[in-house]
């Protein structure tokens, strides 16, 4: 599995939307985004959630032909967002929008943020989590070698499913740590990985 720095993906909650309400108080944030060249987008939309009323709340759109955007306003706080694309090849992100300056760049298979402490954590969790998936994959590519060439034994076998599993508990007791912070990342990894939690972890969550 590719190592990535900041994960895409997304199906977050209901999808109404509402225009931000403009202010003339300053900027206090401020969100750069830089694109490879490989990566062709004429124009991108900004979004936070609105906890409150579960929707996604536009919050400006840019166009550039340069694969460089830049978005400012105001938050009163830590926001779940994603930025959206003008078309469906390349999926939205999550990120986490703070006052301050951030800076994401984006390259085939590879998003790097900085200057947001809670994206930071975000991007932390999904590394943590690439590496466990990496080594359930190379357990399981192990097996189907042994299993290929005659040379798996019981205790091989025995081996590996006990080694899968204390892979998968380790795995799933992240995605809860991470899900019971109940900040904006915790949220984030709810939408996107509860559902794949079991039973038993599923009961260690926090009401």
């Amino acid at each position: 599995m590719k190592k990535i720095i900041f994960s895409a993906g997304i199906a977050l909650l209901a999808l109404s939307m509402a225009d931000c309400d403009r202010q003339d108080q300053g900027v206090d944030y401020r969100v750069n985004i830089s694109l490879d060249s490989k990566l062709r987008h004429d124009s991108a939309t900004l979004l936070v959630l609105e906890e409150q009323y579960n929707r996604l709340r536009v919050c400006g759109s840019a166009r550039s032909s340069s694969g460089t955007f830049t978005f400012t306003g105001q938050t009163d706080g830590p926001r779940v967002a994603l930025i959206r694309w003008d078309n469906d090849t390349t999926q939205p992100f999550h990120f986490v929008l703070e006052k301050g300056e951030t800076s994401i760049s984006i390259k085939p298979g590879t998003w790097i943020i900085t200057g947001s402490p809670l994206s930071s954590a975000y991007l932390h969790y999904i590394n943590q989590r690439n590496s466990i998936m990496d080594s359930r994959v190379a357990t399981w590519q192990e097996y189907l070698n042994m299993a290929a060439d005659s040379s798996l034994k019981r205790d091989d076998e025995l081996r590996m499913v006990r080694q899968d599993s204390l892979l998968n508990d380790s795995l799933q007791r992240l995605t809860v740590e991470y899900i019971n912070r109940g900040d904006p990342v915790g949220l984030i990894i709810k939408e996107r990985y509860a559902k794949q939690l079991d039973q038993q972890h599923m009961r260690l969550l926090e009401k």
